[in-house]
């Protein structure tokens, strides 16, 4: 019985959690990557300099210290290379699902074509859609007329505006 309320005491707890924790850090297949020796463990480094405005230039200062990828905080890697930023972020798509960082731009707790984190529902969506933004589509003559008309708009809204401020957010189409 003393065995079992030590087991369940809060500092018994607290330790093999603890103990999880920096087995499961260090058991990430992550490790391989440089990075600072605390990034395997936690990200408050990383939000600290996101705090402070500083985010940008200290993962910069890491690629110079480390190389072009670079491990950043536990489950964040950041790359510095061309061919790192084709191999993501290129439109033939990279084989990779979005993290939840995305969530962070749902509408009104919908997913969009931008915030779809699996690949597959994302392409099904895109197959959906993409005729509609298919350059035949778009030079063929009723769009055409649409942009030239609003764009015409816009000049002569911007050119009645002069001297005067517009905001733009609000100028509707009359």
């Amino acid at each position: 019985m003393a065995m079992l309320s030590f087991m369940l005491s809060p500092p018994f707890l607290f330790a093999v959690v603890v103990v999880v924790y920096i087995l499961r850090c260090l058991s990430s297949p992550l490790n391989k990557i440089p990075g600072p020796p605390l990034a395997k463990y936690t990200s408050l480094i990383l939000k600290w300099h996101e705090f402070h405005t500083n985010r940008r230039k200290y993962v910069h200062e890491l690629h110079l210290k480390y190389g072009p990828v670079v491990r950043i905080a536990p489950n964040e890697v950041a790359f510095s290379s061309l061919a790192a930023v084709k191999e993501i972020y290129c439109s033939a798509g990279s084989g990779y699902d979005k993290t939840e960082f995305y969530d962070l731009f749902k509408i009104f707790g919908r997913r969009t074509m931008f915030t779809t984190l699996n690949k597959d529902d994302h392409a099904k969506r895109k197959r959906l859609l993409a005729d509609r933004y298919a350059n035949t589509n778009v030079v063929r003559q009723p769009s055409l007329s649409g942009i030239l008309e609003r764009a015409n708009s816009f000049v002569t809204r911007c050119a009645e505006s002069a001297g005067q401020g517009l905001d733009l957010y609000i100028c509707e189409r009359q």
